[in-house]
């Protein structure tokens, strides 16, 4: 697949997961494209680091290094661009204070910024005042892609389920 086949399948799989503006997805793009010098479609910590900065976000290297795990679903320390914007999108959200975030992270036993399906099905059904039918829950899993046996990164869902609220 040529590098502009693979960039539009990139710009389409984030616009859906995450409904940002395609010049806000641009601006992305060119900050990623800019430090993935060697062009092989990931960055590392160091390079994530000087592009907060310039976002006007200047983090630690250890903050850098959670975020970076927090998204890599490779392991391998570096991200790709999907998940390069949901670091972003993260980051401009703020999502680490998020009450919603705070809630989850209660159930977030090895603390590794996910949780497994079954367990947010479990919360969705149990918890609260405005508790979800399973079939409630099977819907939203379908929407967001979602399968019952996966982990959750819930901060991705929350920015995702908040995006989807405004429309």
């Amino acid at each position: 697949m040529s590098r502009r086949k693979q960039a539009n399948k990139e710009y389409v799989t984030v616009t859906k997961k995450l409904d940002i503006p395609e010049e806000k997805l641009a601006d992305y793009r060119e900050a990623f494209n800019m430090f993935d010098k060697n062009k092989k479609g990931s960055i590392g910590g160091n390079e994530i680091q000087k592009i907060m900065k310039n976002f006007g976000y200047p983090l630690t290297k250890e903050e850098i290094r959670q975020m970076i795990s927090s998204v890599d679903s490779s392991g391998d320390g570096e991200v790709d661009f999907e998940e390069f914007v949901m670091l972003m999108e993260r980051q401009v959200h703020n999502v680490g204070d998020d009450p919603v975030i705070l809630a989850f992270r209660d159930f977030d036993k090895n603390d590794d910024g996910k949780i497994t399906n079954h367990e947010f099905r479990y919360i969705l059904t149990h918890v609260g005042e405005n508790r979800f039918t399973d079939e409630d829950v099977d819907n939203l899993f379908r929407d967001c892609e979602l399968k019952e046996d996966d982990d959750l990164p819930y901060e991705d869902f929350v920015v995702f389920w908040r995006t989807q609220m405004k429309n």
